[in-house]
């Protein structure tokens, strides 16, 4: 069997989707397949997969535009699909040589699985999204508001996709399609959910890399491909990794001061006090006037 079978979704990204592909095939000590699932491609995405076409590991799946991202011709070609796991990988981020490794190890004991979260934007900044499928609190969190980790760097087994009710259905307005696509994992009975302690892939979010035009955004992402794969890389990115923490930590604590400072302001006014004294004062009126209906 395949270690792993990587699902790539594609519809616009064709200057970047090359090195997407070469960083999926580029795994180390592990079998892959690359399932490139097309929705709705201009001729130029056609032309980058072609140049893998001497390749046996890289299929393609050429779907006319579908609704939403077209989330349903991803069920469609996991149907094929041959790995024990299945890995996956927008067409503007990139995996780094350890990620089907690592993820494979996880999934031994696991239905489930995604590594930290850091986003690499474009002005240089890096930035750490806590979340932890992992945790039982994240997931009653996730089940009640929209927000959870993207969709490069998930993994599952091809085992507990098949028994999810559905698997990748086209989404409803006005939710992400990721998002809806984890609360039905999260509903699977018994589901065993776990979070890696390393960093394995690299999101280069559209939104913030955007602001470049596509040139520019293209030679960007082939130098953080061919970066990935110097030495001494992993230890480059362990200290950024570090430097998002502890930027997030920080963060956080100036956010919550200010929440507080801003309650203790709310409460040193003459209407909050008055609501206090109302809070405190309504209990016993309303303990005299059954008293005074009794007699």
């Amino acid at each position: 069997m395949t270690d792993a079978s990587i699902l790539i979704p594609t519809y616009r990204h064709a200057a970047l989707l090359l090195w997407s592909i070469c960083s999926a095939l580029d795994q180390e000590g592990v079998s892959v397949e690359v399932l490139v699932v097309g929705d709705g491609v201009q001729d130029a995405s056609r032309d980058v997969i072609a140049s893998f076409a001497k390749d046996p590991r890289v299929r393609f799946s050429d779907f006319p535009k579908g609704p939403r991202n077209g989330e349903a011709h991803r069920h469609v070609a996991l149907q094929e699909a041959e790995g024990r796991i299945v890995c996956y990988l927008c067409d503007d981020d990139l995996l780094l040589r350890d990620h089907v490794a690592e993820m494979g190890r996880l999934l031994e004991d696991a239905d489930f699985a995604h590594p930290v979260n850091i986003r690499f934007l474009a002005d240089g900044g890096v930035w750490y999204f806590p979340w932890n499928y992992g945790r039982p609190e994240f997931r009653e969190v996730a089940r009640s508001r929209i927000g959870s980790v993207g969709l490069t760097g998930v993994s599952h087994t091809l085992e507990a996709y098949r028994r999810l009710p559905f698997g990748w259905r086209t989404t409803p307005e006005g939710m992400p399609t990721d998002h809806h696509m984890w609360l039905q994992w999260l509903d699977l009975p018994g589901l065993r959910a776990v979070m890696g302690e390393r960093l394995t892939h690299l999101k280069l979010p559209d939104p913030s890399w955007r602001t470049l035009s596509e040139d520019e955004r293209a030679r960007a992402f082939a130098g953080w491909f061919r970066r990935s794969r110097e030495p001494g890389f992993a230890d480059e990115l362990d200290e950024m990794v570090r430097t998002a923490l502890m930027r997030g930590a920080e963060d956080y604590h100036l956010w919550a001061r200010r929440e507080q400072l801003e309650v203790e302001a709310m409460r040193a006014t003459r209407t909050w006090r008055l609501r206090e004294r109302a809070i405190q004062i309504g209990p016993l009126r309303a303990l005299f006037a059954r008293r005074r209906k009794a007699r």
